[in-house]
């Protein structure tokens, strides 16, 4: 006796509904600088083909994730001084590599991500131009303040990270330096904020004297 025509090959089901933003999370999840299509693909459930008809390519997946994040940057309040005003960009800066800290790997390797905060950029500008802040001036604080804040995040996660053995970065400086004579003296504020804070009110302070054009 033949068996059923419906017992027969693949199971006949709904097909598993997913949405832009399963994709994007599963994007973050797997890392923003390192994911694949066909990771996100296994983490929803469905055949990479599929995430194809939401976004054409990896690069747009990319932009989304970049938007999601530019989209929890706070702007600037009414009655801020132009120094609050930096710092608290800075303080955005840090808070968004502290949540996806894979973001200045992305940041410095696709070179339009920058361009996902144009609008946000503008918005500092408008802030900083009622206190007498030039546009030129406003490219060259941000970009200087946004690049230090990025920078020392990547050395800080640097320290955080561990090896197979379980060693952090940190744990890897104090033995790559243990017999030898030097000012390097490795710190627990390495794996925080560290040295951020001095490098954010240093530039400040020397804006009030010296505030380049970009």
């Amino acid at each position: 006796m033949s068996s059923p025509r419906w017992a027969a090959g693949k199971k006949v089901g709904r097909k598993p509904a997913f949405t832009r933003q399963d994709i994007i999370r599963a994007a973050m999840d797997e890392g923003l600088d390192t994911f694949t299509l066909a990771a996100i693909a296994d983490r929803i459930g469905v055949g990479a083909p599929a995430i194809y008809r939401l976004y054409p390519s990896r690069d747009d997946i990319v932009v989304a994730c970049l938007d999601v994040i530019a989209a929890t940057i706070k702007l600037p309040e009414p009655g801020m001084d132009w120094r609050d005003t930096l710092r608290q960009w800075a303080n955005e800066c840090w808070r968004i590599c502290e949540e996806n800290p894979r973001l200045p790997l992305v940041v410095y390797s696709y070179a339009p991500a920058f361009t996902r905060i144009a609008e946000i950029l503008e918005a500092y500008g408008a802030h900083l131009a009622e206190h007498g802040v030039t546009p030129g001036q406003t490219s060259f604080a941000l970009d200087f303040l946004g690049d230090t804040v990025f920078a020392c995040h990547l050395g800080v996660q640097a320290m955080r990270t561990t090896d197979p053995t379980g060693a952090s970065g940190l744990d890897q400086v104090r033995t790559a330096l243990a017999d030898k004579s030097t000012i390097l003296q490795p710190r627990e504020s390495w794996q925080q904020r560290g040295l951020t804070d001095l490098k954010i009110d240093f530039i400040i302070t020397g804006l009030e004297h010296n505030w380049p054009e970009a």
